[in-house]
Parts: C-alpha cells; sequence; structure tokens
C-alpha cells in the first residue's frame, strides 16, 4: 500500500469515517475511489440522491416488515382472543346445564316431568311450608292432575297418624275459589265426598293417597313437598 493510501487511511481513522460498502475495496486511494464512485454515480448528485432514496427505502421496507411482523402478532392475539371467547362459552354451559334454584329437587316417576321436587317430613303449617319452598325458588305443590297428585304422595310418603300433604291451594275467602301459591284459579279440585265443608279457618288443601283433596285448619302442621321448574 502506498504512502498516501496510507495517509488516507490514518485520516480517515483519526476523522471516524463513515464506512461506504459501495467503495471498501478502494478506499485509500483517490483515483480508485473516484473511480468506484464515478462506476456507482457518486459523482452525480441525482444518483446520490437516488442512492439516499433507496436506502431510505430500504429502511421503509424493513419498518414495513417490522409491521408485517406486529400484524402477524396481532393476528395471533385474536386467535388468542377467540379461544378466550370459546372458554368462555365452555364456561357458560356447566351454567346452563344446571338448574338454577333447584338445587337439593329431583323428578318424581309419574308427576310433572318438567317440575322437580324437595320433600320435608317435617310437620309445618301450611304458611310455614309456603315459605320454606320460596326461600330457595320453589313452590309448594300445586297437584295438577290426580296421577302427579298421588305420586308426590309416594313421593312425601308421610307419616301413618296423619296421611296427608299440604298443596299450594287455598281459598281464604271461603267463597269456593280457589288459588294456587302462583296466584292461579285451581278449576275443578277432585275433592273427597263432602268436600270441601269449608268450616271457619279452613282455608288449605290437604291430598290423601288416592289424590283426593280435603280443605283445613290454617294452624294445623303437615308434611308437605316443593315443587321447582328448571
Amino acid at each position: 500500500m502506498g504512502s498516501r493510501a496510507m495517509s488516507a487511511l490514518t485520516v480517515c481513522s483519526l476523522a471516524a469515517c463513515s464506512f461506504d460498502p459501495r467503495g471498501a475495496e478502494d478506499v485509500g486511494s483517490p483515483d480508485g475511489a473516484t473511480d468506484a464512485a464515478e462506476a456507482d454515480g457518486a459523482g452525480d448528485p441525482d444518483a446520490a440522491t437516488n442512492d439516499a432514496a433507496a436506502i431510505d427505502a430500504s429502511v421503509i421496507d424493513a419498518r414495513l416488515v417490522d409491521a408485517s411482523v406486529i400484524d402477524a402478532r396481532l393476528v395471533d392475539a385474536s386467535v388468542i382472543d377467540a379461544r378466550l371467547v370459546d372458554a368462555q362459552q365452555i364456561d357458560a354451559r356447566p351454567i346452563d346445564a344446571g338448574t338454577p334454584g333447584c338445587t337439593g329437587y329431583q323428578a318424581v316417576t309419574g308427576a310433572s316431568v318438567t317440575s322437580r321436587y324437595r320433600k320435608v317430613n317435617t310437620l309445618t303449617t301450611w304458611a310455614g311450608a309456603s315459605s320454606n319452598c320460596t326461600s330457595d325458588g320453589g313452590f309448594l305443590i300445586i297437584p295438577e292432575t290426580p296421577a302427579e297428585a298421588v305420586a308426590i304422595h309416594s313421593f312425601v310418603a308421610p307419616d301413618a297418624d296423619s296421611p296427608f300433604y299440604w298443596a299450594g291451594i287455598s281459598d281464604t275467602n271461603l267463597d269456593g275459589t280457589w288459588i294456587t301459591v302462583l296466584g292461579q284459579t285451581f278449576a275443578n279440585p277432585p275433592f273427597a265426598s263432602t268436600q270441601p265443608n269449608q268450616r271457619p279457618g279452613e282455608f288449605y288443601i290437604l291430598v290423601a293417597s288416592n289424590g283426593q283433596f280435603y280443605d283445613y285448619f290454617n294452624n294445623a302442621a303437615q308434611e308437605f313437598a316443593c315443587e321447582c321448574v328448571p
């Protein structure tokens, strides 16, 4: 390497010259550098501008590449989000499959297929029985057919000393209109013969083993069943 080349390298080193890969092989030789620059168009201001634009474009391209990576990550995130949504749906399914408000209730053969039942074998007043049922989302049993009335009697299996259960039907006005605990008129109750006699205080319905109804006193105590519709 000639003295001129060495001098150029020394000056460049001291001046912290930037590295130009296009003329690296000619650094230190003014003639060579000029030739290399001219070959690349560095001597032409427009060409230099084009080169700069090309570099800027490469930077922009790199940014676009980075943006594509970011976009890809966003896509991945959307996939993750979708999975989270699916997970929420899966979590919701056990809740939907359950029977909110009917915990502790069960189906009873011969009774309504759309209802669930819970029995209480404790002697309780009609009002107390009704409150017990509503406390967990149910209501005092409304036997809508003779078959359901008999099925619930077998389910409750009341003590032989008082073989009846309360039904959620009453006539507190003693006017012959029987109303369910859901506020609906109960038409044509299947009363036993001589019933209802509606003596003072006989507001509520008892159900016998054969499904027949008896009106009975408000201060009496009897076993009962609660009904719940999931």
